[in-house]
C-alpha cells in the first residue's frame, strides 16, 4: 500500500494510507484515509477534527 500525498487548504501535505471497502452486490466503495500514528500527518488530521471546517487564515490575506 503505497502513501498518497494530499495537499489541504489549511494544514498542508498530508500522506495518507488509503484502504478501499467493497459492497459489490450494491456496486459501492468506502475509502478510507488514515495517517501512521505519531506522523507529521497524524497530528495535522487531529487538528482537522478539532477545527473542523473552520478557517486558520486571517482577515490580513
Amino acid at each position: 500500500m503505497n502513501p498518497k500525498r494530499v495537499l489541504h487548504d489549511e494544514v498542508g501535505m498530508l500522506e495518507l494510507h488509503c484502504q478501499v471497502l467493497h459492497d459489490l452486490e450494491q456496486s459501492q466503495a468506502l475509502l478510507v484515509y488514515t495517517a501512521v500514528p505519531g506522523s507529521e500527518s497524524h497530528e495535522k488530521l487531529r487538528l482537522l477534527s478539532v477545527i473542523g471546517d473552520q478557517s486558520l487564515r486571517t482577515g490580513a490575506e
